[in-house]
Parts: structure tokens; C-alpha cells; sequence
């Protein structure tokens, strides 16, 4: 909060004043308008990040199911390896 000319409180901080102590009516408008903007673009980012992680997530249980079915495709063929030699 700041005291403008004539004792009168402002909300803004540091804008410049009117000689009325208000905050001019376009300058106000203006700050709400980037307000919205910057709330709608911090909820689209926050939704793209959990959307990525989403798919992180779905991508390492894919290569997860794999490295098993790998694993247990190694373990068959070893087993097919040495059971030949003997």
C-alpha cells in the first residue's frame, strides 16, 4: 500500500497516481487483464506438466514390462544354453 497525494491510501505498488490518490481507470484494466492472462497461462503450464509426467510415467512402466520379459527371456536361454553343453 502506498499514501498518495492527500493522505489517501492505494492498493498499487508505486504505480503512478492520479491527483485524486486512484489508480487511473485504464492502467487498473490494463493490470487485471495481464492478471488473467498470467493466471490462464500458469494453469495451462501446470496442465502440460502433469500431462508429460503422465506420459513419463506411462513410458517407464512400458520399458519396465519389457526389461522383465527380457530378463526372463535371458534367463530361458541360459538355461537352453547349458542344458545343451552337458
Amino acid at each position: 500500500m502506498t499514501v498518495g497525494q492527500g493522505g489517501a491510501i492505494s492498493p498499487g505498488g508505486g504505480e503512478d497516481l492520479s491527483p485524486g490518490g486512484q489508480e487511473p481507470f485504464g492502467q487498473q484494466r490494463k493490470r487485471e487483464i495481464r492478471l488473467m492472462k498470467n493466471r490462464e497461462a500458469a494453469r495451462e503450464c501446470r496442465n502440460k506438466k502433469k500431462e508429460y509426467i503422465k506420459c513419463l510415467e506411462n513410458r517407464v512402466a512400458v520399458l519396465e514390462n519389457q526389461n522383465k520379459a527380457l530378463i526372463e527371456e535371458l534367463k530361458s536361454l541360459k538355461e537352453l544354453y547349458t542344458g545343451q553343453k552337458n
